[in-house]
């Protein structure tokens, strides 16, 4: 299943954390990918690519997203990432 909530967390002179809903993220791509699917279509003819195992292949990537764990460390703050 693709990821739902990222936790955005900051901590520097004030903390910070943030839930982040990235199903409302997808919901906003949804009519981008809609609106770009022709053109997707032609790069998979003209490329030669089998679209019955490309679709898969991203549904993979994008499920592989859950349980990443960014950190980002400065002198000043501290930042984690984490996709659930």
């Amino acid at each position: 299943m693709i990821p739902l909530f990222a936790i955005l967390e900051v901590h520097g002179r004030r903390p910070v954390t943030l839930w982040l809903p990235l199903f409302l993220l997808w919901l906003l791509l949804l009519p981008i990918v809609l609106v770009l699917l022709p053109f997707e279509l032609f790069v998979l003819l003209f490329a030669r690519i089998d679209g019955w195992r490309a679709l898969p292949a991203l549904w993979n990537v994008l499920a592989g997203l859950r349980g990443t764990h960014v950190e980002i460390s400065t002198p000043q703050r501290q930042i984690f990432i984490h996709v659930h």
